[in-house]
């Protein structure tokens, strides 16, 4: 298989200023996936390397950041600041898979990348936040039974899960869609690489 054919990558608000340091969570669920390293952005959006993701952190203080970071993409400055490097990074990818965890889906939205790009984007959006849906080549939304915050944005999902706004990366039901999804978007050859 060719290395360059698909990535895979996260889009979530940033719970610490700037930093598109992975979690421990975000990195367990990559190594858990079934999909190679290799096919993995190395950052959080916007995918280049800031400052690791602290180990301990106040859930209120995440919260405001993710809020702000929602508000902060709604305007000029936001699109002006990010989608010709995103774009540029995603480009060579015949198939892009973003998990876009709360408000990542309204900072994919608000980049609005080019078509041509949008149309090879897979989004599996878990608990996700945003005032409409994207439009990509697919979409999967998974939400929490008890995700209130999700369930406020988006009243219909592809599958309900026993959850709350935070631990979708720990349940196994989200690991056995993501796999199931990638199955379903990926080629035949790709899927099982």
């Amino acid at each position: 298989m060719n290395p360059g054919t698909h990535i895979a990558a996260f889009i979530t608000g940033h719970s610490f200023p700037d930093c598109s340091g992975l979690s421990r969570e975000q990195l367990d669920f990559q190594r858990r996936s079934g999909i190679p390293p290799e096919h993995w952005l190395e950052y959080n959006f916007p995918y280049r390397q800031t400052y690791p993701y602290p180990e301990r952190f106040s859930v209120l203080s995440a919260s405001i950041h993710n809020v702000a970071h929602f508000l902060r993409s709604r305007r000029p400055a936001f699109k002006q600041r990010y989608r010709d490097a995103v774009a540029e990074i995603l480009s060579p990818y015949e198939a892009v898979i973003l998990l876009a965890g709360s408000c990542g889906l309204e900072l994919l939205i608000n980049l609005d990348l080019p078509a041509e790009i949008r149309r090879r984007l897979h989004v599996f959006a878990y608990g996700p936040v945003s005032l409409r849906r994207p439009e990509t080549a697919s979409l999967f939304i998974v939400q929490g039974k008890y995700d209130f915050i999700s369930r406020f944005f988006h009243r219909e999902a592809h599958q309900r899960i026993r959850c709350f706004h935070m631990g979708y990366l720990l349940a196994p039901e989200t690991l056995r869609l993501f796999q199931d999804f990638c199955r379903h978007v990926l080629p035949r050859e790709d899927a099982a690489a």
